[in-house]
């Protein structure tokens, strides 16, 4: 999948994972303003390729491969080989509301408020991000989420900066019982 334009390249994915058509792999900034990169229809597989390696942001030029997905892939990765695995159904990702610095922690004496394979729900705190030295309490909760899931992957790194609409959290439906 190749850059439309050129900007900032957030990635949703990594390599190896499993994506499908209509998945988030990232969002591309252009003069400020976000917009979502979904894989379209017809491709499947695994990522072999992602634009910077395992930058969480890389500047990218019109054309640029953000993105390498291989059908013939699938067999070549063992199950369970990466924990960042997302297969389409029922993924969804817990975005930014506002641009900012993420922080998974009250304080770097403290825990996390969540980690990769706990479950999460509507009204939960999952981190805070940082703006103009505020501190802002980031809640799960979005029509479009669902009530309970699971933490596939936390996206952002402590201290990164994210842009409104960066993907937060990987996650992944949990059965309501």
């Amino acid at each position: 999948m190749l850059a439309p334009s050129v900007g900032i390249f957030a990635a949703a994915v990594s390599e190896g994972m499993l994506v499908s058509p209509g998945q988030v792999i990232g969002c591309l900034e252009v003069l400020g303003v976000s917009a979502k990169l979904v894989v379209p229809e017809g491709v499947a597989g695994r990522v072999t390729q992602r634009a910077g390696g395992a930058r969480a942001r890389v500047p990218v030029q019109y054309g640029d491969v953000l993105v390498r997905v291989s059908a013939e892939s699938l067999g070549e990765v063992s199950p369970g080989a990466s924990r960042d695995v997302v297969d389409g159904e029922g993924a969804s990702f817990f975005v930014a509301p506002m641009s900012g610095r993420f922080y998974g922690s009250p304080s770097p004496s403290e825990p996390p408020f969540v980690m990769t394979g706990d479950t999460v729900q509507h009204g939960q705190t999952v981190g805070l991000l940082e703006v103009m030295k505020t501190f802002n309490r980031l809640v799960y909760k979005g029509d479009s989420l669902p009530k309970r899931a699971v933490i596939e992957r936390i996206v952002p790194n402590d201290g990164d900066d994210v842009l409104r609409g960066d993907p937060i959290l990987a996650l992944r439906s949990v059965a309501e019982s």
